[in-house]
């Protein structure tokens, strides 16, 4: 029998327990070559999966795309989606299940990045995760 845990992204724990996550720029956008600021390193046992649920949130006044990176680097492992400017919560990835994707950590980052070339507090993450433990 399967259990459910909701938890915390694994960037969002110590001391910042789900407080929202400052997303860098890359000016390689899209298809950066490295992974962009870490969100979430999904399990590498056989028998968890996770369900992401992913926001974000832009303050600045201007809109802003974002590259969202699953598993690798490169084009065809991103999702991109703009985040408008001045907004509340932009849903960016709606549940979604990953795991048992590999034992390299790599290939279980859970990654995003802005386009631009600099460090940006004014786009932000947050969210949960859905874990699901037991015969998978």
């Amino acid at each position: 029998m399967a259990t459910f845990s909701k938890q915390f992204f694994s960037s969002s724990t110590g001391i910042f327990y789900g407080l929202p996550i400052g997303i860098m720029g890359s000016a390689s956008f899209p298809s950066a070559p490295e992974f962009g600021t870490k969100i979430h390193t999904i399990p590498s046992g056989s028998t968890e999966i996770d369900e992401v649920w992913l926001y974000a949130t832009n303050v600045s006044n201007t809109n802003r795309n974002m590259a969202i990176q699953f598993g690798y680097t490169g084009s065809t492992y991103e999702i991109i989606q703009e985040i408008p400017a001045r907004s509340g919560l932009t849903l960016l990835i709606p549940g979604l299940v990953a795991g048992k994707t590999g034992s390299a950590s790599d290939e279980r980052t859970i990654a995003a990045y802005l386009d631009g070339s600099s460090y940006s507090n004014d786009v932000t993450v947050m969210g949960y995760v859905n874990r699901i433990s037991g015969s998978t």
